[in-house]
């Protein structure tokens, strides 16, 4: 009998290479990232039902992969294993504005090959939420993979869930980035974005939640973050704090709001959910960047019940 998930994930999980002196040339320490990836870590450390939908090369950063993921508490087992690609990799770029910091070398790679025909087929009957980025989108056949997993998920009623994680150096021009984006917007009942990439997309937050009846949230670094939802409006502004990263912000806010989201929704009021939920994904994206890395700075649920109190 298979498993029931609470959030099944799709998409990119690569390796990293962060350089330690902040320039290139120079010496680099490898890390595990890719933001489903994260997100999963992020939801398996915080005791979620959790499985991951992604494609590594039979080599040894694919192994690092398998084991960093599974050490997390994520369900390994629909990671597929590509005989003939690589695992992905990616340039941290250093001084760089945050959606142009990832050079991102996917050419021919693993998860540019993301194979639907792997999936099986009644997963998508065994989970609440399919959650996703838009850098599938950027990769054909995983484009296609996503496309139909979506579908079906819709078909099974499954909520889906985008962080949109604008990468503009992985598409083939801007105009095609904002058109499939904009599409997966569409498509998706729970909408993260940042104030930059809702900019970019040209999307008007309040709007696109009231008219679409979706869960539209936007984050803006260390300023106030804000849910539209259920005709409610919450914010919040983190703490002043020192930053030290900011790599495992985003995903560990994503991750947070996730697991509150299948934890506590419809349990409360929707303004008290709503209201509760934002103070928890901030609290754990500010511990997260008080720390080094992606995953290793994921926070676990005590860390953050300890930090609310």
């Amino acid at each position: 009998m298979m498993k029931q998930y609470d959030v099944l994930l799709i998409g990119e999980a690569l390796v990293d290479f962060v350089p330690e002196e902040g320039c290139i040339p120079g010496r680099f320490r490898a890390v595990i990232g890719g933001a489903p990836n994260n997100v999963a870590c992020g939801l398996g450390k915080l005791g979620i039902k959790t499985a991951l939908l992604a494609r590594v090369g039979r080599d040894a950063m694919g192994t690092g992969i398998m084991r960093t993921v599974e050490s997390c508490g994520v369900d390994t087992q629909y990671i597929q294993i590509d005989r003939k690609r690589p695992t992905t990799v990616t340039i941290v770029m250093p001084e760089s504005a945050d959606m142009l910091r990832y050079a991102i070398y996917r050419s021919e790679s693993a998860d540019s090959a993301l194979d639907f025909d792997e999936i099986p087929d009644e997963i998508f009957n065994h989970t609440r939420i399919l959650h996703y980025g838009s850098l599938a989108a950027a990769a054909g056949q995983s484009k296609k993979t996503m496309e139909k997993s979506i579908e079906r998920a819709k078909g099974s009623g499954v909520i889906t869930s985008l962080d949109v994680n604008l990468r503009p150096n992985s598409w083939m021009s801007e105009e095609i980035m904002i058109q499939e984006c904009r599409r997966l917007v569409e498509v998706s009942d729970i909408v993260k974005m940042t104030k930059d990439e809702a900019k970019t997309l040209k999307i008007e937050p309040e709007r696109l939640a009231r008219s679409k009846k979706k869960v539209v949230i936007v984050t803006d670094g260390g300023n106030t973050a804000t849910i539209w939802a259920d005709d409610c409006k919450v914010s919040k502004k983190p703490d002043e704090i020192e930053v030290v990263d900011v790599t495992g912000g985003g995903d560990s806010f994503m991750s947070a709001f996730l697991y509150y989201y299948v934890t506590y929704k419809g349990r409360m009021s929707a303004d008290n959910f709503y209201r509760s939920a934002i103070d928890f994904a901030v609290y754990a994206s500010s511990i997260s960047v008080q720390r080094f890395g992606a995953i290793e700075s994921l926070p676990v649920l005590e860390e953050i019940e300890q930090n609310r109190r």
